[in-house]
């Protein structure tokens, strides 16, 4: 997983929340956006993400957030992000 550029670990993921360590901080009740790279029948997607965080967990050289989702949707990473309107 990605936030703000660090990379992170995730340890739990629902319907509607996620579990993250990273080495970002984050305040409960504010907003973060961040991506996660899951295998869907043998392809990588990477679904983004965005929330609220409702608890940080200070661990050893890590931080636990949990972040209950607003909005998640699959991005294709097959495209380059060269996408044209017609």
């Amino acid at each position: 997983m990605e936030i703000n550029g660090s990379s992170g670990v995730t340890r739990n993921i629902s319907a509607t929340g996620v579990y993250f360590e990273t080495s970002e901080e984050a305040a409960p009740g504010s907003k973060v956006s961040f991506t996660i790279e899951v295998l869907v029948n043998g392809e990588s997607l990477k679904m983004v993400c965005s929330g609220a965080v409702v608890r940080v967990d200070h661990k050893e050289g890590t931080v636990g957030i949990a972040v209950k989702l607003a909005n998640s949707f699959f991005a294709d990473t097959n495209n380059s992000g060269n996408q044209t309107d017609t």
